[in-house]
């Protein structure tokens, strides 16, 4: 092969690199993440949605790590815009994930790796504390935090009223009270209870039954109609 023959060669094979480069990059920096969180590859439901849906505004209650926080992040930096306010204490309560009590120096640094720190919003507060002066309309509502059946019920009512027609309210663990054998019984949690309350009030309610449970609610009793 001639000397201009391999340099055609190479530069083509710099165009496809560079074509390719960013999707390939992006997908081994989120496959490459070793976050633990019960949510497992159920995290891409949260990708998906908010690739689709190009969110203006998401809402994150209970972000610990970063696991969550850093996938839609994600999704949002590919989008080219949005913003993820992503709401945690991150100090001790009755929910801390195991290694997860001061996490908030640990789901920066997370999110600084992923490079979606500009997406990403982190209040270091209580729900009631932030809801106490939000006025922003939310697309996507990510309830993952009090897992008490008061405090799940209190996330909803504070901030539902901000999730616009079309929205979506997304829950982990719901189906915790039909397999309490997984990772052990916890008769305080009242996810599950509250999100069939929702959907025996008529909320439209889709769950997946991986990951202990992810459900997504269209905060509209009925549904949105489809027709006039």
């Amino acid at each position: 092969m001639t000397f201009l023959g391999k340099a055609k060669r190479a530069i083509r094979r710099g165009i496809d690199a560079a074509l390719n480069r960013t999707p390939m990059c992006r997908h081994d920096v989120l496959t490459s993440l070793s976050i633990a969180s019960g949510l497992g590859d159920s995290v891409w439901v949260l990708h998906g949605l908010a690739r689709s849906l190009r969110p203006e505004v998401c809402v994150e209650i209970g972000s610990a790590r970063g696991k969550s926080t850093c996938f839609v992040g994600f999704a949002l930096s590919e989008n080219g815009s949005g913003k993820l306010y992503a709401i945690d204490p991150h100090c001790q309560t009755d929910w801390n994930d195991i290694d997860a009590v001061d996490s908030f120096d640990i789901l920066h640094r997370n999110l600084a790796a992923c490079g979606v720190s500009d997406f990403v919003e982190v209040l270091r507060d209580r729900s009631d504390v932030v809801a106490a002066s939000w006025t922003r309309k939310i697309d996507i509502l990510f309830i993952d935090g009090d897992h008490s059946y008061e405090g799940v019920k209190r996330d909803w009512e504070l901030f539902v009223p901000f999730v616009k027609p079309y929205g979506l309210v997304i829950f982990h663990d719901t189906i915790w009270d039909l397999r309490p054998n997984e990772t052990g019984d916890r008769p305080e949690i009242g996810v599950p209870r509250f999100v069939d309350d929702l959907r025996k009030a008529g909320y439209p309610v889709l769950t997946m039954e991986k990951d202990f449970g992810v459900s997504i609610v269209q905060p509209t009793i009925g549904g949105q109609p489809l027709s006039r």
